[in-house]
């Protein structure tokens, strides 16, 4: 897996918010302050707000829904990627395959992204400031 431009972007804005005291600020300060596209930063804040990650008013900006220490890197890739799995068999929408109940690949497969969301659920927001 790797993480797109959006994730960083997200990151970047979440990471911003949590450094300030208030967890607030507007889309435009934090594309200024992380040289980030306002744009496309703006897209990304809507998925996170989506998610419930952050909350936006008028004239406050965005806020964090949460504190930064209960939101994790699995929260954030869950809320701004398309695909979160490492293999398109282990997506709870996939389309039934004829092996999938002998399939020694999938298996394996399926071990290790537990162990990659259980490490990603274990990376906080404050881990990241």
């Amino acid at each position: 897996m790797q993480f797109s431009k959006a994730t960083e972007c997200a990151l970047l804005g979440l990471t911003h918010l949590a450094r300030k005291k208030n967890f607030s600020a507007s889309v435009s300060e934090i594309a200024r302050a992380e040289n980030l596209s306002l744009y496309f930063l703006r897209n990304v804040f809507q998925k996170l707000r989506a998610a419930k990650l952050v909350e936006s008013s008028r004239g406050r900006g965005f806020t964090l829904a949460k504190k930064p220490a209960r939101i994790s890197l699995k929260n954030v890739l869950d809320a701004v990627e398309q695909k979160t799995t490492i293999h398109a068999c282990l997506r709870k929408k996939s389309v039934n395959c004829a092996r999938a109940a002998k399939c020694k690949i999938i298996q394996k497969l399926a071990r290790v992204q537990k162990s990659l969301d259980t490490e990603l659920a274990k990376i906080r927001i404050t881990d990241l400031i």
